[in-house]
């Protein structure tokens, strides 16, 4: 989640600034957050691997279904099971291997 953050810097350095980001191909914002984490020597946190976020590209960039904006529930949740299947067929795998 982003949080506005408001500053005041004087208007020099704003066009300066809008002018690197033009260059760069991205927006004020975008450049003033990665100089941020540059001089912070922050790293972006990636997201998780399932997010539902990323749900919708998987269904719409993989030859997914054509009515996924009306049963997008019944997609979602058929995704979810499949996952948490693999996971404990993993999980469930382990534990018998480790009892033999």
């Amino acid at each position: 989640m982003m949080k506005p953050v408001l500053i005041r810097i004087p208007e020099e350095e704003y066009e300066l600034y809008k002018e690197l980001a033009r260059e760069k191909g991205i927006s004020v914002a975008e450049f003033l957050r990665k100089s941020a984490r540059k001089v912070a020597k922050v790293k972006v946190k990636k997201s998780k691997k399932y997010s539902i976020f990323d749900l919708g590209t998987k269904i719409v960039f993989k030859g997914g279904p054509k009515d996924g904006a009306v049963n997008h529930d019944k997609y979602y949740y058929e995704f979810e099971e499949r996952k948490m299947k693999k996971y404990f067929d993993k999980y469930f795998k382990k534990k018998k291997s480790s009892k033999k």
